[in-house]
């Protein structure tokens, strides 16, 4: 399996200098987080509230995941400076912004989000608020770019398709927290800790759950490149997780809307959780069950000359 992970990371290498451009920017925020845990467990505070390390550290996580899966869907798209760059400026520049700018107000000790106590603080959510609007269309431009250019491998296209689909259904979840955040601050007249739905509805479970399906199926895919299936199975393989996942997204959405805690589950919805989380299980251990066995797996490539061919690396 070691082995079997260390080729599907070969075959996720750069290509161009976007790309390698967007996963430099991921792995400096990826750093970051990792930077503010060792923060956290020396300076120590609560996990939870408006001041928090965890912002600076799940936030920099988050965003540099969805940085490096963002530039693995850019090598698996032809060569195009015009687009690539396009992507890359947009996603990483408004990730590298939104998440400097949380880690800023943590070391100065006052809250992200919701804050306009004094015009500093108004400019940075403010300015927060414009980031997250630029990363997002950069993910609606390489939506766009994928839907007229990606030809390859099934489970690559699954993957792609469904994981930006649901990339974007977290960032209006995220639209929306932010609306109830706004709306709670000035009824209140504080920072909200915590923004929920209802009476107990975690909306942000729901965020969490749908912004990191991509980073899911974009390693189930590279997996699946490197697994002993055959090119039939690997397809059915993703489909299976695809379907899953997509259910398990809609029933933790659901559950968040409908104002319930994740503890307070219906007993359709706990089975049909049970049965989401394993349908996404299953693919990713038949992938690895037989690995090794295709050593040399086809992969959509972009020629600069003559377009999308699949070859053998």
């Amino acid at each position: 399996m070691t082995a079997q992970l260390r080729a599907a990371l070969a075959d996720a290498a750069p290509g161009s200098g976007y790309q390698r451009a967007l996963y430099l920017a991921g792995l400096v925020l990826l750093a970051s987080a990792v930077v503010h845990m060792g923060v956290w467990v020396v300076d120590g505070g609560a996990w939870e509230g408006a001041v928090s390390w965890r912002k600076p550290m799940t936030f920099g996580f988050s965003f540099g995941l969805l940085l490096l899966s963002c530039g693995w869907i850019q090598g698996a798209l032809p060569r195009s400076p015009a687009w690539g760059w396009s992507v890359t400026v947009l996603v990483a520049g408004g990730s590298l912004l939104e998440v400097g700018l949380i880690t800023v107000q943590r070391w100065r000790g006052v809250p992200s989000h919701f804050n306009d106590a004094t015009p500093l603080d108004a400019l940075v959510f403010t300015s927060m608020a414009a980031a997250i609007g630029t990363a997002l269309l950069g993910v609606v431009v390489l939506g766009v770019w994928a839907a007229l250019r990606l030809r390859g491998p099934a489970p690559v296209v699954v993957a792609v398709a469904l994981g930006l689909t649901v990339t974007m259904v977290g960032g209006a979840i995220g639209g929306d927290m932010i609306a109830r955040g706004l709306e709670l601050t000035e009824m209140h007249g504080t920072v909200p800790d915590v923004v929920v739905v209802g009476a107990a509805g975690s909306a942000k479970l729901a965020h969490a759950v749908s912004l990191h399906g991509l980073q899911v199926l974009a390693l189930l895919a590279l997996l699946l490149g490197r697994s002993g299936l055959t090119t039939r199975g690997r397809t059915r393989a993703m489909l299976v997780a695809a379907a899953g996942y997509t259910a398990l997204t809609a029933l933790v959405v659901a559950q968040a809307y409908a104002g319930r805690a994740l503890t307070d589950l219906p007993a359709a919805t706990a089975v049909g959780l049970v049965l989401a989380t394993t349908a996404v299980v299953v693919p990713f251990v038949l992938a690895v069950r037989d690995a090794g066995a295709r050593p040399e797996p086809l992969r959509l490539t972009a020629d600069d000359s003559e377009g999308t061919h699949a070859h053998r690396l």
